[in-house]
């Protein structure tokens, strides 16, 4: 015992130091005082969330804080690095032998102390949210010579309407093609511009003539990152507090604001606080401009004569109409007949741009002077006959013209859906592959854009200047002299019946485009000369009447995709001449046996139908003018009638069963796959996916193959433009066949990846056309880009991440520590979700949504 005490005694006599006793109690309760700065450190983050919040305010956007608040904000952040870093550093102490545990955790708490006193002071100072002075931007964003003096006078009028708080509904009226959605687009920019002068909502809305309430309010809710589900009274709630303006394009008739859910801007909504609410709207009556109670009206007029040659001029883009003087005269005459609307100066200045000499003018003005009278204000009539023009110059090879008018019956179709429609009229038919197709369809796609007659909107929706799809429909329809030839109506409510008067006039059509219907009519009369009928957003529609098909015997295009149809009815057999059928996404789960009857049938389109399952052993192989199947994701045919098919398809989507059908498929030009339970399967090389001369792969799901452990990259680059891969939860790996992954998936736009073991995903950088990535339950991903340090100055300098993402996901990713090694750039990032991640991943990405919300 005295022994003991002995070697104790200088101990407890070292303890009696306070220095020393104050020195030891680092080495405890390390912990503790980690939970003390992670919790101050908590405080201090959502201290630094509220003023960012307060910094990216719309009213304060495009502005610049203070030095001393940006410093603060900066400051913040290095202490939460910190912190993280020292939480870090103690998880990885606790696997240490006690004695260099000791030595971290005495060090650890030393760090925490002194951090802990530093996030306090940061915690305790007290900010003003200020911003530094900066000249005033102006308020028209380009010079009257690039706008025209015309709209650019509208245009500071209109301003002036936005800032003065007594003015609440402004309507912009004309004649249509006279520049009134130009100028409540440069409405739009100038809100944009100029950090949407104090307005908390700037909803610029499309219309059109049969306004369809429902597409609106989606559109709406939109806007306001609500779901697209949400009512009219989800819209009104947001916006009744809100300074909002509303930018309504193209409306024909009076719209019910409020049945959009937009509070009414002569309405106080019982408010004690006064809110900017009002509304600008374009449409052809002024008569519509009373009825919407328009305090202010701006008509647009036709441009002065220097204004309409300078247009006209800019459009054509020869040097001789200003060079000869001969030349000169002529165009002059020819830019006259345009009537001075900007519409057609611009569209007959395109066709005319590759005519070069005197001759063809001179040929092309007397074809003007014939085809009707000079454009008059106010004539609609007088507009069509010129602007026809256009559509006559369209070359003849290629069925351009054809192609125009179809796609004139589809508004708002996507590209792919446009060439399925051509293909299905014949309008592109001779192609060797599908690949030869969309090529040509490109070809004509650039050409009708080119010359103004169409455009892209929204990842490739096609839309049209409302008088160009006027003329279209004009002449689709002998040019006025035959009304019925085509029928394009979409029925309100969703739930109506085809009226009898309706359903007479298909006696004498050639196309019916119908939408939003419940029950098809009964028809009693034979409808000889209708050759297409497509059914469009009519999900109540469940059943074909008995005897339908029978009237309709010369039918060549069919198209009842999203309807609730659970079968075709036996009387399909009648369309002996029927070549396209789409029946996609409906409730249909087998394929009729009468469909063997369809002998020209030569497209034949059943994506998304729910447990189709396997088609019935030879109805296939008996349609010997097939030449496109589309049974993906849930139908498939067998081995034999592969083998049938491989002599005469030229594309094919379909559910794999086997290996032995993969093995029979990689020799016929796939479109769509969806491998799906495949046990067998360890490794699968793309370029066994379709055949390599023909193949056009598309969309690939690859879903529940157990034994799946590697993906090959090798062969040429894909078409790809969705790749899913769901529940491979031995997949670990990517092997890259001496080509890079841009070069390799240069379409890919759709990636979903789910419950797999990849570790890394520094793949998808630079893919050049990625709009929405999802990464979802990967369990053993720690960082999710990773990039060799040697790599990232290259990664860096020569190749910005992200190019085109606009929609990332992180979904229930445990292990998850890191976003990526280097720093990323998300320019076109719009929507950011982050769900069932570690608080310090989620804080990393609020991060990079502030960064966006400042950056746009």
């Amino acid at each position: 015992m005295d022994l003991v005490k002995l070697c104790l005694a200088p101990w407890c006599s070292c303890m009696q130091n306070p220095v020393v006793r104050e020195d030891m109690s680092y080495a405890f309760c390390t912990k503790e005082k980690l939970d003390r700065l992670e919790s101050t450190m908590k405080d201090l983050v959502a201290k630094k969330h509220d003023i960012e919040r307060e910094l990216n305010l719309p009213q304060n956007r495009g502005k610049q804080p203070t030095n001393q608040l940006q410093r603060w904000v900066d400051k913040v952040g290095e202490k939460d690095e910190k912190v993280i870093q020292l939480l870090d550093e103690y998880s990885k102490s606790c696997v240490l032998c006690s004695c260099l545990k000791y030595v971290s955790r005495y060090r650890i708490s030393r760090s925490a102390i002194n951090l802990l006193e530093e996030i306090t002071q940061l915690k305790g100072e007290q900010l003003e949210i200020s911003f530094i002075e900066q000249q005033p931007p102006k308020l028209v964003p380009e010079s009257y010579d690039s706008l025209g003096k015309r709209i650019s006078s509208s245009l500071d009028l209109a301003l002036s309407y936005l800032a003065d708080e007594t003015i609440r509904v402004v309507g912009i009226w004309g004649m249509g093609g006279v520049g009134k959605s130009t100028l409540l687009k440069k409405i739009n920019q100038s809100l944009l511009d100029n950090a949407n002068m104090g307005f908390d909502h700037v909803l610029f809305i499309v219309a059109s003539q049969n306004i369809q309430l429902e597409k609106v309010r989606e559109e709406i809710a939109k806007k306001l990152q609500l779901a697209s589900s949400a009512s009219k009274e989800d819209i009104f709630n947001v916006l009744k507090s809100n300074n909002f303006v509303v930018l309504l394009d193209n409306i024909w008739e009076e719209a019910d604001l409020i049945d959009l859910g937009i509070p009414h801007p002569y309405s106080n909504n019982n408010s004690t606080k006064q809110y900017k609410h009002k509304v600008i709207f374009t449409t052809r009556s002024e008569d519509v401009c009373a009825r919407m109670g328009a305090s202010k009206r701006i008509k647009m007029k036709c441009l002065e004569p220097d204004e309409a040659w300078y247009l006209f001029k800019n459009n054509v883009k020869l040097d001789a109409i200003e060079s000869d003087e001969k030349f000169k005269k002529i165009a002059r005459q020819v830019m006259n007949r345009c009537g001075r609307l900007p519409l057609a100066l611009k569209v007959i200045g395109k066709a005319m741009s590759n005519k070069k000499t005197i001759e063809e003018w001179k040929f092309i003005l007397s074809l003007l002077k014939n085809s009707g009278t000079p454009i008059v204000q106010g004539v609609q009539e007088s507009l069509l006959p010129i602007l026809k023009f256009s559509y006559d110059n369209l070359p003849n090879n290629m069925n351009i013209k054809e192609c125009f008018l179809c796609a004139s019956m589809l508004p708002g179709a996507f590209k792919n859906e446009l060439l399925e429609c051509w293909m299905g009229f014949g309008h592109i038919g001779d192609f060797v592959n599908l690949q030869q197709a969309y090529a040509q369809a490109e070809s004509i796609f650039k050409i009708l854009e080119e010359l103004c007659l169409l455009h892209f909107f929204d990842r490739g929706r096609v839309r049209f200047h409302n008088v160009i799809y006027e003329m279209a429909i004009w002449i689709a329809s002998d040019c006025g002299r035959n009304r019925n030839k085509w029928i394009l109506k979409s029925y309100d409510g969703f739930a109506v019946e085809v009226p009898i008067h309706d359903a007479e006039h298909w006696r004498f059509a050639n196309r019916v485009i119908i939408g939003n219907i419940k029950l098809l009519p009964i028809l009693s009369h034979q409808c000889s000369d209708l050759l297409c009928l497509i059914i469009q957003n009519s999900f109540q529609l469940e059943k074909i009447p008995k005897g339908f098909f029978r009237q309709l015997t010369n039918l060549a295009y069919l198209d009842l995709s999203g309807t609730r149809i659970k079968k075709l009815p036996k009387d399909i057999k009648h369309l002996v001449n029927l070549q396209h059928l789409n029946i996609s996404s409906t409730d249909i789960s087998s394929l009729s046996k009468e469909l063997v009857y369809l002998k020209k049938l030569q497209y034949m389109i059943c994506r998304n139908l729910r447990g189709l399952g396997r088609v019935e052993d030879g109805l296939m192989s008996r349609l010997q003018n097939l030449k496109v199947i589309d049974l993906y994701p849930t139908g498939w045919v067998g081995l034999e009638e592969l083998h049938i098919l491989k002599k005469h398809i030229k594309a094919i989507g379909m559910l794999v069963v086997s290996q032995e059908v993969l093995q029979q498929l990689s020799c016929l030009p796939t479109t769509r796959l969806c491998l799906y339970n495949l046990d067998s399967l360890i490794s699968l090389p793309f370029d066994s996916l379709s055949c390599k001369n023909y193949g056009f792969l598309q969309e690939l799901l690859i879903g529940s193959c157990p034994q799946l452990e590697e993906l090959v990259m090798n062969g040429n680059e894909t078409h790809l433009s969705d790749l899913r891969i769901c529940k491979v939860e031995n997949l670990r790996k990517l092997i890259w066949r001496d080509i890079s992954p841009p070069n390799f998936f240069p379409m890919l736009k759709k990636l979903f990846i789910y419950k797999c073991k990849l570790e890394n995903f520094a793949w998808v950088l630079h893919l050049p056309c990625l709009l929405s990535l999802v990464i979802k339950d990967c369990a053993e991903i720690e960082t999710l880009f990773y990039v060799e340090e040697r790599e990232i100055q290259q990664e860096v300098s020569e190749r910005s991440t992200f190019p085109a993402l606009q929609s990332f996901s992180l979904i229930k990713l445990p292990k998850l520590v890191s976003i990526s090694n280097f720093a990323l750039d998300f320019s076109q990032l719009s929507r950011l979700s982050v769900e069932e991640c570690s608080v310090s991943i989620k804080m990393h990405c609020y991060s990079i949504a502030a960064s966006l919300r400042r950056f746009c």
